[in-house]
């Protein structure tokens, strides 16, 4: 049952706009490192929305792109959780909205929603 209602649980996110803090830079290695402050939401498995924004670092390396982010809710909170893929989550890039192969995130008590998502 567990699984099933977790499996429910969709986490979308959209490509709102950056905002004006936007950061790119190239290291020795042929990574591109991209940082943004962007709009994004969690959708939680009764479908209440709840917008959020949310200090990202996106890592482009060769043929692999990796997303970290750090967010806090704009009004409410959804109630604390784990979410990944092995259990049914879905993640979608802020910077462009392409959906994850994988995730790991967790809603912290406190507000926050922390993880990452590979491309």
């Amino acid at each position: 049952m567990k699984k099933s209602l977790l499996v429910l649980v969709i986490v979308t996110t959209c490509a709102l706009g950056l905002s004006a803090g936007v950061q790119t830079a190239s290291g020795n290695n042929g990574a591109t490192v991209t940082r943004a402050t962007l709009q994004s939401f969690f959708v939680d498995e009764n479908g209440i929305f709840y917008p959020a924004t949310c200090d990202e670092t996106q890592v482009i390396n060769g043929n692999q792109r990796k997303e970290t982010f750090h967010c806090t809710f704009d009004a409410a909170v959804p109630a604390p959780l784990v979410c990944d893929t092995s259990i049914g989550c879905l993640w979608f890039s802020d910077f462009d909205g392409a959906e994850a192969t994988s995730t790991h995130f967790v809603i912290t008590q406190s507000g926050l929603m922390v993880g990452w998502a590979l491309y």
